[in-house]
C-alpha cells in the first residue's frame, strides 16, 4: 500500500492531484472532484469508446458518411470555453488557489492521466513514499509493430511518470534530456506497470530512472534529465508564443 511522503518538499510538488499524496496542499479542494468533472469525464470515456470503434470499423462509406455528420453535429453543439488563466508549469513556490486549479487542470485534462481528456488512456499514478507507480493498457489505438505498442508513446509513457518522480526532489523542472533503452516488445492490451524513482538532484539539474514492465518481462527501461525553470521566464516564452524553457 502506497504510503504518503514525508520528503522535504515534495508535498508542495505534487501537481498530479492522484494517489496517496493528492492533497497535495495542504486543502480538500485537490481531492474534489466536482459533477462538472465527473459529466466531463463520462463524456471523454464515451468519445474514447468512439475512437476506439472508429479505428477497427468496418463500416460501408454510407455509414460513415452518417457518423461523420453525427459527430459534426454533436461537436457544434459544444459550448466553447474560456482557457483557464496562464499557470506556470513548476512554480509550486506557494500554496494557492493557482497551484490548487493547476492540480486540477493535470488530473483532469493530462493526454496521459487525464480522466476528463479523450486521448488519454488514462494511467493511473500513485505516489509512494520514495517512487512514483503507474498503471496503464493501451489497446490498438497505440500499436507500432503488430501486437505492440509504438516506440514514440512508450517514451511519452516515461516522460509522464519521470516527470512525476521528479517532485521528490522538492523541485519541478521541465524535460532536458530523456533517453530510452527498449529490452523486449511492449504488448498491446496487457497492463503495464511504470515505476520511477528520483535518483539525485545537483544544482538546476534532477536526474531520475524509470522501468516498464509487462508482467514480470521488462519491455524498457529510461532515465530523464530535467532542469529546474525560473517560473517567470516560461510565463514570459509561454506569453511571447514559444522559445526553449531549459537552455
Amino acid at each position: 500500500m502506497a504510503a504518503e511522503s514525508t520528503t522535504p518538499g515534495f508535498v508542495d510538488g505534487n501537481v498530479f492531484g492522484v494517489g496517496a499524496t493528492a492533497n497535495a496542499f495542504g486543502v480538500d479542494a485537490v481531492l474534489d472532484v466536482t459533477v462538472e468533472e465527473e459529466a466531463a469525464r463520462r463524456t471523454a470515456a464515451a468519445v474514447r469508446r468512439l475512437i476506439v470503434a472508429l479505428s477497427a470499423t468496418s463500416a460501408s462509406i454510407e455509414e460513415l458518411d452518417r457518423i461523420a455528420d453525427a459527430v459534426d453535429a454533436i461537436a457544434g453543439e459544444v459550448p466553447g470555453g474560456t482557457p483557464d488563466a496562464l499557470v506556470v508549469p513548476g512554480d509550486f513556490s506557494v500554496i494557492s488557489a493557482t497551484a490548487i486549479r493547476q492540480s486540477h487542470r493535470l488530473r483532469e485534462r493530462s493526454p496521459f492521466i487525464g480522466q476528463a481528456n479523450p486521448v488519454a488512456p488514462p494511467m493511473q499514478v500513485v505516489f509512494t513514499e520514495d517512487a512514483i507507480e503507474a498503471r496503464v493498457t493501451l489497446g490498438s489505438l497505440y500499436e507500432g509493430p503488430p501486437g505492440c505498442v509504438h516506440g514514440g508513446f512508450v517514451a511519452a509513457l516515461f516522460d509522464e511518470v519521470l516527470g512525476a518522480a521528479q517532485v521528490h526532489s522538492g523541485r519541478a523542472g521541465m524535460t532536458g534530456r530523456l533517453t530510452v533503452h527498449y529490452r523486449s516488445p511492449t504488448p498491446l492490451d496487457q497492463e503495464l506497470l511504470l515505476a520511477a524513482r528520483l535518483v539525485r538532484a545537483e544544482g538546476r539539474k534532477i536526474l531520475c530512472t524509470a522501468t516498464l514492465h509487462a508482467g514480470e518481462r521488462l519491455c524498457a527501461e529510461a532515465e530523464g534529465l530535467f532542469v529546474t525553470i525560473d517560473p517567470e521566464r516560461v510565463r514570459s516564452m509561454l506569453e511571447a508564443g514559444g522559445g526553449s524553457a531549459a537552455g
